[in-house]
C-alpha cells in the first residue's frame, strides 16, 4: 500500500507522469462509485462490468480487487465516506466498514460514474428540480476529489463514460436497426464532449488534476455502430429497456474498454468467452479484443488519461517506514494513558419490563454455558476407538451400519474398535469452580462403562457410578467396552451431586446458569437450533427429546418453550432453510399451544443466508436459480419469498392472535445497504406472492458488530506497534521498582498490555464504533420506517479477533481477550447501546450468552459461569434501564419461576404464579404451588403439596416415576409426595399412592 503511494508521489511530479504509471499493470484494486451501467441488479446474471473485468485479468494472470456502491454522483458527494454494497462472483473485495479506514485501502484508483441523462446541460450547470446548494455535476465530482485528496493521494481518479439514455432518441422499445444506428451515433459528438469537458472542468478548478476518461460509450458507439464490427447485433443481444440496462453481453463489452483502460493493455488474448454471451461476440473476440485496444490508445493519445500531480507533502506520511527519519523513527506518538472509566457496578437488576436480548451459546462438550443439569445432553457424538489410535469411527458411520438405535444409543460395538465413547466437560477454565464436585451417572442396561479422563476417585455399582471433578485442560470420557446385545447400555444420565433433587424433580435447567439469563427480555435459539449446519428438512427429522445428546441435532422444542415459560422471556426461533411447510406449520403450533401466551414469539427464517460463509446461502442460490434462472440477486430474492412464505404460515396457525403473539423478523446484511430491497421488494418474489415480502413482516433486524479491523492486515503493524511499547513501558516500570527475573517476568506479565488498551480502544470508538453507530444505525432505521418495520437486532458486540495467519499469534489473542473484557470494552458497549437507541433500535441482541474466549473470539457476555467482568455489567446495566416503550407489554410478563429450598426441618414451601421448583427437606413439607407448571419434590419425610383450585377439573398419571397432576392443560410434576391438598381447603387431603 505504501509502496504504491510513494511511487505515486515521485512520478505525478510530471503532469503525464500517472499515465505512464498506468502502463504496464500488473495488478489492479478499484473503488467504483457506480450505477447500473456498471452494475445492473438484472434477472440475467453477471450483468455487470466488474464480473467481466475479474474473468480477463484472471485470464491474464493479473489480481483485480474491487468495491463499489450504487448511487446518483450527486448523492455520492453529499453521503461521503463511501458505503461499499457490492458484492460479486470471483471479484476480491479489499475494503467495508468497519474493516479501517477508506484510505487503509490503499485502492490504486477511484471511478465515478455520472447519471447518463443529465448531459443536455453543461457540467457546470445546477442539476434541475429542487436543488437549493445548486449542485452541479462538476461541483460534486469536485467535492469527491476532494474528499480523496488527503485520503488516497496517489490514486487518480477516473470518469466511466456510461452509454447514452436511449429513450429520447427511438419510438418504441427495442428499435429497429435503423434507429439503434441514430442511438449509438448519439454516443459520439455532444454526448462524449460533455464527458471530457467534465474532466477539464474538474483540471481547471484544481490545479491541473485531470480525471481520466473511460471511453465506454464512445468505444461501444464505434464498435456497434455504423460500419463497426458489431453493427449486425440487433437491440435485444445488447438491451433489455430504454433506460438502457444492458444484457450481459453489453457489460462484457464495457468491461473490455474499461480493462484495456485501467490495465493499460489489450483484452488477453487467450481468454475464452462463455457460450452464455452473444455468438458474434464468442466467435470474433481476439478481432473485438484488438479493436477495442485501439480505440483506447487513440483516447489515451487525445487525452483521455489522467493527470494526477500529488503534492510530495500528502504522500509522505503514508510513505513506508524506511523513509522516514531516524528522529520520527526513535519517537513515535506516545501511547494515550490509560484513566479510570465511569461503568455502573455489578447486579443491575430491571425492576419494570426488561431491554436485552441475548442469543445462547450453542451446545458442546467444551461449551462453558452449560445450561443442563443432565451434562450427557451435551456430550459430544460417540466416537469409536481403533486398536492403538484415538478414534477412527465416527458416530455417522456407526448409525448408517445400524449400530445405535432411533435415540442414538448403541446396540453394539463397530467391529474392531475398543470401546465407543462420549466426551463432557471438556477443557472447563479452572475459575469454573461452580462445576467442581461429585458427579452421579445412572445408565439402564447391561455391559462395560468405564469414566476417564479427569473424572477422579470413580466408584462403580449396580447401573450407577460416582466421580470427583475438578476443571481444568482435558475432559471426562463415558467409554462403553462391552454391550449385552439383549440389553445393551443405555439412557445415560450424569448429574452433579448438589443438583440430583432438582433432576429428579424433572428440572432441566442449571440453576448457576438460570441465575444468569432469568432477567433477559428475549432468547435467541439459532445456535441451540443448529441453524447453520442444520440437516432437518421434515417434522419427523427434528430434534427429540429422547436423542441421547442434543449436540447432534439440536435443543429440541419443548426445551427450548419451556425455557422461555421459565424465566419470563420471549423466544427467537430460527426456521430451518429446508424445512417444508409441514414443519413449519407443526413447529408453530407447538410454540401457539406451549408457550405462555403473555410472550410473543420471535420468528426468523434461517440466519444470514445472505452470507455464503453459511451452506443456506448457496442452498437459496440453487433454489432461486432453478425457479427464476440465474440472476445476481436471486439468492436473496429467494429468501424474501420464503421468509414471507413461513411467516405467512406463523400467521395462519396463530389466526386472531398473530399480531398480538408473534414477531415476524426478516434480516438483513448491516454492511451492505441496498440490499435490503431485494428481501423486501423481491420483484421476482412478488410475481409467486402477489403482494411484496415486506407485507408478512413486523421487524427489520440488523447486526451490531465492531471492531472487526483490529485483526486484518491493514493494522496488524499498528497494533504490533502497540503491544511491543505497552510491553517495553511495563518493563520499565517493574524494573523502576527493583524487581528481577520471576518477579519482573511475573509483573510485566501481568501488565504487558495496560498502555496497548487505550489506543486500541480510542481506534475502535473513531473507526467501526463510530461507522456503525453514526452511519449504519441510522441508514437502516430510515429503510425500516420506509418499509414499515420495527428495527431490532439479531446479534451484536465486538467483533475484536484476529484474521487469517494472525489467528495463530499467541499474544495478540491474549491482548484481545484483554481488551474484549476491559472496562474500555464496557464503555466501548455503552456508546453501541446509547448509539442504537438514538439512531431508533428497539430490541438489542447481544451475542452471545457464555462462552469461553478463544483465538477464534471473545463472544461470549461471561467467559463462565462463574465470570464477572465490565461488559457484562453493562450489559446487564442496559437490561434494566433502556426504555422499552417500543413494545408496552402487561406487568408481570416476563416474571420468571423461582427455585424454593427447604431446611432438615419440617417447612412451609410458597412458590409463585410462574413456573416454580419447590424442593423439600427430609422432614414433612407442606409445597404450595401458586399455579404455573411447578416441580415438586418432597425429599424424606411425609410431604403434602397443595395444587391451585379444587379436586375437580383435575386429572392424575404417572409418568417416568412421577405424579402428573394436570388442570386446564398445564402440568404440575409430583415426585416423593405424599399427599395432595387443594387451595379452597373444600376438602380432606388424598394420598397419592391411590392415584
Amino acid at each position: 500500500m505504501f509502496e504504491r503511494w510513494i511511487g505515486a508521489a515521485l512520478v505525478a511530479l510530471s503532469v503525464t507522469g500517472a499515465a505512464r504509471a498506468q502502463e504496464g499493470r500488473e495488478d489492479l484494486s478499484l473503488y467504483v462509485f457506480g450505477n447500473s451501467l456498471v452494475h445492473h441488479l438484472g434477472e440475467e446474471a453477471h450483468s455487470n462490468v466488474p464480473y467481466w473485468m475479474a474473468q480477463l485479468a484472471e485470464a491474464d494472470g493479473r489480481d483485480l480487487a474491487l468495491d463499489g456502491q450504487w448511487g446518483f454522483l450527486r448523492n455520492f458527494a453529499e453521503d461521503l465516506p463511501p458505503k461499499p454494497n457490492w458484492s460479486f462472483e470471483a471479484v476480491q473485495s479489499l475494503w467495508s466498514p468497519g474493516r479501517g479506514s477508506f484510505g487503509d485501502a490503499g485502492y490504486d484508483a477511484i471511478v465515478v460514474t455520472p447519471a447518463n441523462f443529465t448531459q443536455y446541460q453543461a457540467p457546470d450547470a445546477p442539476y434541475d428540480g429542487e436543488n437549493p446548494d445548486e449542485q452541479s455535476p462538476l461541483g460534486a465530482v469536485l467535492r469527491i476529489v476532494d474528499w480523496l485528496e488527503s485520503r488516497t493521494p496517489g490514486a487518480p481518479v477516473w470518469i466511466y463514460q456510461g452509454w447514452a439514455e436511449m429513450e429520447p432518441h427511438i419510438w418504441s422499445f427495442p428499435p429497429n436497426a435503423r434507429r439503434l444506428r441514430r442511438y449509438q451515433a448519439a454516443n459520439l459528438g455532444d454526448y462524449d464532449d460533455w464527458y471530457r469537458a467534465l474532466a477539464e472542468g474538474v483540471a481547471e478548478a484544481r490545479d491541473g488534476k485531470r480525471p481520466g476518461v473511460i471511453p465506454v460509450a464512445r468505444v461501444l458507439a464505434r464498435l456497434l455502430g455504423e460500419d463497426g464490427p458489431l453493427e449486425e447485433l440487433p437491440a435485444e443481444a445488447l438491451y433489455v429497456d430504454a433506460d438502457p440496462h444492458g444484457t450481459p453481453t453489453l457489460y462484457f463489452l464495457a468491461a473490455m474498454v474499461t480493462y484495456a483502460t485501467l490495465y493499460d493493455r489489450a483484452p488477453p488474448e487467450g481468454f475464452l468467452p462463455p457460450d452464455t454471451l452473444h455468438p458474434r461476440v464468442v466467435a470474433d473476440y481476439p478481432e473485438l479484443a484488438g479493436f477495442v485496444r485501439e480505440q483506447v490508445q487513440a483516447a489515451r493519445e487525445a487525452g483521455d488519461a489522467p493527470a494526477w500531480p500529488v503534492d510530495e507533502a500528502q504522500a509522505a506520511p503514508d510513505a513506508e517506514p524506511e523513509t522516514r527519519s531516524a528522529e520520527a523513527e526513535a519517537e513515535p506518538a506516545p501511547l494515550p494513558r490509560r484513566g479510570r472509566v465511569a461503568l455502573p457496578g455489578p447486579g443491575a437488576r430491571p425492576e419494570g419490563a426488561p431491554a436485552l436480548a441475548m442469543g445462547l451459546n450453542g451446545l458442546s462438550d467444551w461449551s462453558t454455558q452449560h445450561p443442563f443439569i443432565d451434562k450427557m445432553k451435551s456430550a459430544r457424538e460417540w466416537v469409536g476407538h481403533l486398536p492403538g489410535q484415538w478414534g477412527g469411527v465416527g458416530a455417522d458411520e456407526m448409525r448408517a451400519a445400524g449400530l445405535l438405535d432411533a435415540d442414538g444409543w448403541p446396540q453394539r460395538l463397530p467391529e474392531g474398535v475398543e470401546r465407543i465413547e462420549a466426551l463432557i466437560l471438556t477443557d472447563q477454565p479452572e475459575d469454573a469452580q461452580h462445576l467442581r464436585g461429585d458427579y452421579r451417572v445412572f445408565w439402564e442396561g447391561e455391559g462395560k462403562l468405564e469414566l476417564i479422563g479427569r473424572a477422579r476417585r470413580a466408584r462403580y455399582g449396580e447401573g450407577w457410578a460416582r466421580f470427583h471433578y475438578t476443571p481444568g485442560e482435558g475432559l471426562v470420557g463415558i467409554a462403553i467396552s462391552e454391550l449385552d446385545p439383549e440389553d445393551p447400555i443405555r439412557d445415560i444420565h450424569v448429574v452433579q451431586e448438589r443438583h440430583l433433587a432438582l433432576w429428579e424433580a424433572g428440572a432441566l435447567f442449571d440453576p448457576h446458569w438460570i441465575a444468569r439469563v432469568r432477567d433477559l427480555r428475549a432468547v435467541r435459539f439459532m445456535d441451540w437450533m443448529k441453524t447453520n449446519s442444520t440437516a432437518v428438512t421434515d417434522w419427523d427429522t427434528r430434534p427429540r427429546m429422547s436423542d441421547y445428546t442434543w449436540t447432534a441435532w439440536g435443543v429440541p422444542l419443548p426445551v427450548m418453550i419451556r425455557l422461555a415459560n421459565e424465566i419470563g422471556a420471549d423466544p427467537w426461533f430460527n426456521m430451518p432453510h429446508a424445512a417444508d411447510d409441514d414443519y413449519v406449520r407443526s413447529f408453530a403450533g407447538a410454540v401457539r399451544d406451549g408457550l405462555d401466551p403473555r410472550l410473543k414469539a420471535y420468528v426468523e427464517y434461517s440466519n444470514e443466508v445472505w452470507n455464503h460463509i453459511f451452506p443456506q446461502a448457496d442452498w437459496a442460490g440453487a433454489q432461486a436459480e432453478a425457479r427464476w434462472g440465474r440472476s445476481e440477486t436471486g439468492w436473496m430474492q429467494f429468501y424474501g419469498l420464503r421468509a414471507a412464505q413461513i411467516m405467512d404460515i406463523w400467521t395462519e396457525v396463530f389466526g386472531e392472535a398473530a399480531d398480538e403473539r408473534l414477531v415476524r423478523v426478516a434480516a438483513m446484511h448491516t454492511g451492505w445497504p441496498g440490499l435490503e430491497e431485494q428481501v423486501l421488494t423481491a420483484p421476482l418474489a412478488f410475481l409467486e406472492l402477489g403482494r411484496p415480502p415486506r407485507e408478512s413482516f413486523d421487524a427489520y433486524a440488523v447486526t451490531g458488530y465492531f471492531g472487526y479491523e483490529l485483526g486484518g492486515a491493514e493494522m496488524e503493524a499498528e497494533v504490533q506497534g502497540w503491544l511491543d511499547r505497552a510491553e517495553a513501558q511495563a518493563i520499565e516500570a517493574g524494573e523502576a521498582q527493583g524487581l528481577q527475573r520471576v518477579a519482573l517476568r511475573e509483573f510485566v506479565r501481568d501488565r504487558r498490555f495496560e498502555a496497548a488498551i487505550p489506543a486500541a480502544a480510542m481506534a475502535l470508538q473513531e473507526g467501526s464504533l463510530a461507522e456503525l453507530t453514526d452511519e449504519l444505525f441510522p441508514y437502516h432505521a430510515e429503510a425500516a420506517e420506509d418499509a414499515g418495520l420495527r428495527l431490532v437486532m439479531y446479534e451484536g458486540g465486538t467483533h475484536v479477533v484476529g484474521h487469517g495467519t494472525r489467528l495463530e499469534d499467541e499474544r495478540l489473542t491474549a491482548f484481545f481477550e484483554t481488551l474484549n473484557y476491559s472496562p474500555e470494552m464496557a464503555k466501548l458497549y455503552e456508546s453501541l447501546l446509547t448509539g442504537w437507541v438514538a439512531a431508533g433500535g428497539t430490541l438489542f441482541n447481544a451475542f452471545v450468552d457464555v462462552s469461553g474466549a478463544t483465538k477464534w473470539g471473545s463472544w461470549g457476555a461471561l467467559r463462565h459461569l462463574d465470570d464477572a467482568n465490565p461488559r457484562w455489567d453493562m450489559l446487564m446495566a442496559y437490561n434494566a434501564s433502556a426504555p422499552t416503550d417500543w413494545d408496552p407489554r402487561p406487568e408481570g410478563t416476563f416474571a420468571e419461576g423461582e427455585i424454593v429450598e427447604g431446611t432438615r426441618r419440617g417447612d412451609r414451601l410458597e412458590g409463585t404464579p410462574e413456573e416454580d421448583v419447590l424442593l423439600g427437606g427430609p422432614g414433612d413439607d407442606v409445597l404450595s404451588g401458586a399455579g404455573g407448571a411447578d416441580r415438586l419434590h418432597g425429599g424424606a419425610g411425609t410431604d403434602t403439596a397443595i395444587l391451585p383450585g379444587t379436586r375437580e377439573g383435575y386429572s392424575f398419571a404417572r409418568r417416568d416415576g412421577r405424579l402428573i397432576a394436570t388442570r386446564e392443560g398445564i402440568e404440575v410434576w409430583l415426585t416423593e409426595i405424599e399427599r395432595i391438598a387443594f387451595e379452597d381447603g373444600s376438602e380432606a387431603a388424598i394420598e397419592t399412592a391411590g392415584l
